[in-house]
Protein backbone atom coordinates (compact mmCIF):
# COMPACT_ATOMS: atom_id res chain seq x y z
CA UNK A 1 0.00 0.00 0.00
CA UNK A 2 1.71 3.39 -0.29
CA UNK A 3 -0.18 6.26 1.04
CA UNK A 4 0.56 9.62 -0.97
CA UNK A 5 0.51 8.99 1.91
CA UNK A 6 0.29 5.35 2.10
CA UNK A 7 1.44 2.57 -0.87
CA UNK A 8 0.09 -0.87 0.07
CA UNK A 9 2.18 -3.52 -1.07
CA UNK A 10 2.08 -7.48 -1.24
CA UNK A 11 5.45 -8.99 -0.98
CA UNK A 12 7.13 -10.70 -3.97
CA UNK A 13 6.67 -14.41 -3.59
CA UNK A 14 5.04 -16.85 -5.67
CA UNK A 15 3.53 -19.86 -4.10
CA UNK A 16 0.34 -22.30 -4.41
CA UNK A 17 0.61 -23.28 -0.78
CA UNK A 18 -0.60 -21.65 2.23
CA UNK A 19 2.78 -19.41 3.15
CA UNK A 20 0.86 -18.09 5.73
CA UNK A 21 2.96 -17.39 8.78
CA UNK A 22 5.72 -19.69 7.51
CA UNK A 23 9.01 -17.83 6.80
CA UNK A 24 9.34 -19.34 3.16
CA UNK A 25 11.84 -18.27 0.82
CA UNK A 26 11.46 -15.60 -1.91
CA UNK A 27 11.62 -17.45 -5.27
CA UNK A 28 14.15 -16.07 -8.68
CA UNK A 29 11.14 -14.72 -9.86
CA UNK A 30 10.22 -13.25 -6.68
CA UNK A 31 13.24 -11.48 -6.34
CA UNK A 32 13.43 -10.16 -10.14
CA UNK A 33 10.08 -8.80 -9.21
CA UNK A 34 11.43 -7.02 -6.45
CA UNK A 35 14.38 -5.56 -8.37
CA UNK A 36 11.61 -3.81 -10.76
CA UNK A 37 9.88 -2.67 -7.87
CA UNK A 38 12.81 -0.57 -6.53
CA UNK A 39 13.72 0.78 -9.38
CA UNK A 40 10.23 1.78 -9.96
CA UNK A 41 10.14 4.31 -7.44
CA UNK A 42 13.69 5.56 -7.28
CA UNK A 43 13.10 6.58 -11.08
CA UNK A 44 9.80 8.05 -9.87
CA UNK A 45 9.03 11.73 -8.39
CA UNK A 46 7.91 9.16 -5.11
CA UNK A 47 10.58 9.47 -2.09
CA UNK A 48 9.11 7.76 1.22
CA UNK A 49 9.40 9.08 4.27
CA UNK A 50 8.41 5.52 5.80
CA UNK A 51 8.42 1.75 5.30
CA UNK A 52 6.67 -0.55 7.55
CA UNK A 53 6.78 -3.70 6.77
CA UNK A 54 5.58 -7.78 7.77
CA UNK A 55 8.80 -9.20 10.05
CA UNK A 56 8.58 -12.45 7.63
CA UNK A 57 11.78 -12.29 5.63
CA UNK A 58 9.59 -12.42 2.16
CA UNK A 59 8.16 -9.26 2.93
CA UNK A 60 11.23 -7.86 4.66
CA UNK A 61 13.59 -8.57 1.64
CA UNK A 62 11.05 -6.92 -0.31
CA UNK A 63 10.77 -3.80 1.60
CA UNK A 64 14.62 -3.63 1.78
CA UNK A 65 14.81 -3.35 -1.66
CA UNK A 66 12.05 -0.73 -1.72
CA UNK A 67 14.65 1.39 0.37
CA UNK A 68 17.99 0.61 -0.79
CA UNK A 69 17.08 1.94 -3.73
CA UNK A 70 15.81 5.84 -3.10
CA UNK A 71 18.35 7.66 -3.04
CA UNK A 72 19.11 9.73 0.07
CA UNK A 73 21.03 13.13 0.24
CA UNK A 74 24.74 13.02 1.48
CA UNK A 75 24.04 13.54 5.14
CA UNK A 76 20.71 11.96 5.25
CA UNK A 77 20.52 8.55 6.89
CA UNK A 78 19.54 5.96 4.73
CA UNK A 79 16.09 4.76 5.02
CA UNK A 80 15.09 1.43 6.77
CA UNK A 81 12.38 -0.40 6.73
CA UNK A 82 10.26 -0.61 10.44
CA UNK A 83 9.18 -4.27 10.97
CA UNK A 84 6.06 -5.70 12.81
CA UNK A 85 4.77 -8.82 13.56
CA UNK A 86 1.33 -7.32 13.10
CA UNK A 87 2.25 -7.13 9.52
CA UNK A 88 2.53 -10.68 9.50
CA UNK A 89 0.07 -13.23 7.06
CA UNK A 90 -2.65 -15.33 8.51
CA UNK A 91 -1.66 -17.97 11.01
CA UNK A 92 -3.18 -21.22 9.09
CA UNK A 93 -2.25 -23.28 12.05
CA UNK A 94 -2.57 -26.82 10.90
CA UNK A 95 -2.91 -26.17 7.57
CA UNK A 96 0.02 -23.77 6.70
CA UNK A 97 1.95 -24.79 3.66
CA UNK A 98 -0.86 -27.30 2.33
CA UNK A 99 -1.70 -26.66 -1.18
CA UNK A 100 -5.15 -24.04 -1.13
CA UNK A 101 -6.84 -26.67 -2.44
CA UNK A 102 -6.50 -29.26 0.25
CA UNK A 103 -9.05 -29.68 2.87
CA UNK A 104 -8.40 -30.26 6.56
CA UNK A 105 -8.56 -34.04 7.26
CA UNK A 106 -11.62 -36.33 9.12
CA UNK A 107 -11.26 -36.50 12.04
CA UNK A 108 -8.95 -34.17 13.33
CA UNK A 109 -6.48 -34.65 14.83
CA UNK A 110 -5.90 -34.49 18.60
CA UNK A 111 -2.64 -31.38 18.39
CA UNK A 112 -5.00 -29.90 15.44
CA UNK A 113 -4.23 -26.43 15.25
CA UNK A 114 -7.18 -23.86 14.15
CA UNK A 115 -6.44 -21.17 11.73
CA UNK A 116 -6.01 -17.53 12.93
CA UNK A 117 -9.65 -15.89 13.11
CA UNK A 118 -10.55 -12.76 11.05
CA UNK A 119 -11.09 -11.03 14.08
CA UNK A 120 -7.39 -11.48 15.16
CA UNK A 121 -6.25 -10.27 11.94
CA UNK A 122 -8.52 -7.59 12.12
CA UNK A 123 -7.19 -6.38 16.11
CA UNK A 124 -3.51 -6.89 14.15
CA UNK A 125 -4.72 -4.52 11.55
CA UNK A 126 -5.91 -1.76 13.69
CA UNK A 127 -3.21 -1.73 16.50
CA UNK A 128 -0.82 -1.46 13.27
CA UNK A 129 -2.82 1.76 12.31
CA UNK A 130 -3.22 2.85 15.76
CA UNK A 131 0.43 2.38 16.60
CA UNK A 132 2.11 3.42 13.62
CA UNK A 133 -0.20 4.80 11.12
CA UNK A 134 -1.87 6.90 13.11
CA UNK A 135 0.70 9.00 14.66
CA UNK A 136 2.61 9.61 11.47
CA UNK A 137 -1.38 11.44 10.54
CA UNK A 138 -1.48 13.17 13.22
CA UNK A 139 1.71 14.35 13.70
CA UNK A 140 1.60 15.86 9.83
CA UNK A 141 -1.65 16.82 8.57
CA UNK A 142 -0.48 18.47 6.00
CA UNK A 143 0.25 15.22 4.51
CA UNK A 144 3.80 15.40 3.47
CA UNK A 145 4.83 11.71 4.40
CA UNK A 146 5.12 8.91 1.88
CA UNK A 147 4.77 6.10 3.26
CA UNK A 148 5.03 2.38 2.25
CA UNK A 149 3.39 -0.65 4.13
CA UNK A 150 4.81 -3.96 2.61
CA UNK A 151 2.48 -7.00 3.87
CA UNK A 152 0.96 -10.15 2.20
CA UNK A 153 -2.22 -10.30 0.74
CA UNK A 154 -5.06 -11.35 3.60
CA UNK A 155 -3.69 -9.06 6.27
CA UNK A 156 -3.57 -6.17 3.92
CA UNK A 157 -7.08 -6.84 3.36
CA UNK A 158 -8.11 -6.34 6.74
CA UNK A 159 -5.73 -3.41 6.84
CA UNK A 160 -7.95 -2.28 3.73
CA UNK A 161 -11.02 -2.79 5.58
CA UNK A 162 -10.07 -1.15 8.70
CA UNK A 163 -9.19 2.02 7.10
CA UNK A 164 -12.33 2.70 4.85
CA UNK A 165 -13.94 2.28 8.12
CA UNK A 166 -12.22 5.29 9.56
CA UNK A 167 -12.69 7.96 6.86
CA UNK A 168 -15.12 9.96 5.13
CA UNK A 169 -14.48 9.04 1.55
CA UNK A 170 -13.47 12.23 -0.77
CA UNK A 171 -15.17 10.15 -3.65
CA UNK A 172 -16.83 7.00 -2.18
CA UNK A 173 -17.45 5.71 -6.05
CA UNK A 174 -13.28 5.17 -5.79
CA UNK A 175 -14.18 3.21 -2.38
CA UNK A 176 -17.03 0.63 -2.83
CA UNK A 177 -15.49 -1.54 -5.49
CA UNK A 178 -12.52 -2.39 -3.40
CA UNK A 179 -14.62 -3.66 -0.26
CA UNK A 180 -11.83 -6.73 -0.47
CA UNK A 181 -8.77 -5.89 -2.94
CA UNK A 182 -6.67 -8.39 -4.28
CA UNK A 183 -3.03 -7.83 -4.66
CA UNK A 184 -0.52 -9.24 -7.76
CA UNK A 185 2.99 -9.73 -6.21
CA UNK A 186 4.78 -6.71 -5.82
CA UNK A 187 1.52 -5.49 -7.08
CA UNK A 188 0.73 -2.01 -5.38
CA UNK A 189 -2.71 0.12 -3.97
CA UNK A 190 -2.08 3.99 -3.82
CA UNK A 191 -3.85 5.61 -1.04
CA UNK A 192 -4.29 9.81 -0.94
CA UNK A 193 -4.96 10.55 2.50
CA UNK A 194 -5.63 14.40 3.10
CA UNK A 195 -6.62 17.12 5.36
CA UNK A 196 -10.68 17.74 4.98
CA UNK A 197 -13.03 20.42 6.32
CA UNK A 198 -15.14 19.04 8.70
CA UNK A 199 -18.11 20.77 8.36
CA UNK A 200 -21.23 18.32 7.98
CA UNK A 201 -19.35 15.35 9.00
CA UNK A 202 -21.41 12.81 11.03
CA UNK A 203 -19.92 12.80 14.81
CA UNK A 204 -18.91 9.00 14.88
CA UNK A 205 -16.78 9.20 11.98
CA UNK A 206 -13.49 8.31 13.56
CA UNK A 207 -11.37 10.30 11.14
CA UNK A 208 -13.31 13.50 11.32
CA UNK A 209 -10.18 15.69 9.88
CA UNK A 210 -8.83 13.47 7.04
CA UNK A 211 -10.64 11.98 3.49
CA UNK A 212 -9.32 8.82 2.08
CA UNK A 213 -9.45 8.24 -1.91
CA UNK A 214 -7.60 5.20 -3.95
CA UNK A 215 -5.74 6.69 -6.50
CA UNK A 216 -4.64 2.96 -7.93
CA UNK A 217 -5.19 -0.52 -7.18
CA UNK A 218 -2.95 -3.50 -7.38
CA UNK A 219 -0.52 -1.27 -9.57
CA UNK A 220 1.90 -3.36 -11.79
CA UNK A 221 3.49 -1.56 -14.30
CA UNK A 222 6.77 -2.10 -13.23
CA UNK A 223 6.15 -5.84 -14.08
CA UNK A 224 5.62 -5.12 -17.57
CA UNK A 225 8.13 -6.79 -19.58
CA UNK A 226 9.38 -8.91 -16.84
CA UNK A 227 9.39 -12.62 -18.00
CA UNK A 228 10.37 -16.21 -15.86
CA UNK A 229 13.30 -18.26 -17.13
CA UNK A 230 12.33 -21.19 -18.81
CA UNK A 231 12.75 -24.84 -17.77
CA UNK A 232 11.39 -24.02 -14.40
CA UNK A 233 14.15 -22.09 -12.92
CA UNK A 234 12.03 -18.98 -11.79
CA UNK A 235 10.32 -20.94 -9.26
CA UNK A 236 13.21 -22.04 -7.27
CA UNK A 237 14.16 -20.81 -4.42
CA UNK A 238 16.37 -17.71 -4.38
CA UNK A 239 19.84 -17.76 -3.65
CA UNK A 240 21.69 -15.01 -2.09
CA UNK A 241 25.21 -16.56 -3.12
CA UNK A 242 24.47 -16.31 -6.99
CA UNK A 243 25.76 -13.66 -8.45
CA UNK A 244 24.24 -11.07 -10.43
CA UNK A 245 24.42 -10.24 -14.02
CA UNK A 246 26.25 -6.96 -13.10
CA UNK A 247 28.84 -8.80 -11.09
CA UNK A 248 29.95 -10.93 -14.35
CA UNK A 249 30.90 -7.75 -16.47
CA UNK A 250 32.79 -5.73 -13.52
Amino acid sequence: MFLERVAIFKLALTTRDRAGSTDSALTNHGMAQINCLAQHFASSPTKFTAVFSSNLSRARITAEGICRAQVSPKDEVPLKPVLSPYLREKDFGSMECRIWKAAPPTPLPPDWIVPESRISMRNRAKLFFDEYLLPLLMRDPDGQHKIAVVAHGLILQELWSHLIELFVPADSELIIPYRRPMWSNTGYMTVLITPKPTENIPPPVPMPGFALVVAGVDNKKHLVGLRRTGGGLASVAHDRKQKKIDQFFR
